[in-house]
Parts: C-alpha cells; structure tokens; sequence
C-alpha cells in the first residue's frame, strides 16, 4: 500500500481536472478523479482522501453542498478541502469557510499556488 497521501480532485472540467491533478501528482501524492459531486461523494466514501481539491460549480450537486454531505460522514468530516472557484463566487466564501474549507484557490489557477495550497494541507511540515 501506499504511503502517499491520496488526493481527491472533483470538477466537471476536463482541462481544471487534468491540471490539477497533475500538480498533486507532482506534489508527490497519488490522485483520484471524479467529474461529477456524487462520483467524488461515492470515491471519498469508499477511499477516504487526504484531501478535496472541490469545484464550487458543479452541474449535479454545488460544490458546497457536496461539502456538507461529505462533512455528515464520519470518516471524512475532517478532511481538508481546498474549493476552486471562479471570481464570480467569491461572494459566496464565507459559505464555504462554514463549512471548514482548507482554502480557495481561483480558476484559472496559478500551478504553483495549488502546488503551495496542497503540499500544506497534506505533507508533513
């Protein structure tokens, strides 16, 4: 089994969902991928993750509101999600930091930011 910490990137953007997912790779975790919020709910709840990487804008479910059904689950109620959001959310933050988010990071987002935003919430400092 692995020792690198999983990381959970849902977005239903092929290119944000590619990307990011290269940059936990290469933040040295190893990384699963769902394109909708109840494929990410269903993956988290069979493997939980480290961490979340969680688009707010989602076509099935918003991003927070698969926030707070991941949170109703025991074995993920503590574990970090970073959102990505478009400016056009950012009224909507405070929603999210009720819902524990770990972060922000807004699209199109700088690689080395997201690399920063995940090397802080899943490697050992």
């Amino acid at each position: 089994m692995s020792s690198r910490p999983r990381v959970l990137v849902v977005d239903d953007e092929p290119d944000y969902l590619r990307i990011a997912a290269r940059i936990a790779a290469g933040a040295g975790c190893s990384v699963a991928t769902a394109a909708t919020a109840l494929e990410g709910l269903a993956m988290a709840e069979k493997t939980p993750p480290a961490l979340i990487l969680l688009d707010v804008g989602l076509p099935d479910l918003s991003g927070f509101e698969a926030a707070r059904r991941l949170r109703r689950v025991p074995s993920l109620a503590r574990v970090p999600i970073i959102f990505f959001t478009v400016r056009s959310e950012l009224d909507m933050v405070s929603e999210g930091l009720r819902l524990g988010a770990a972060g922000y990071v807004l699209k199109p987002f700088d690689p080395d930011e997201l690399l920063r935003r995940i090397k802080a919430a899943v490697l050992p400092s």
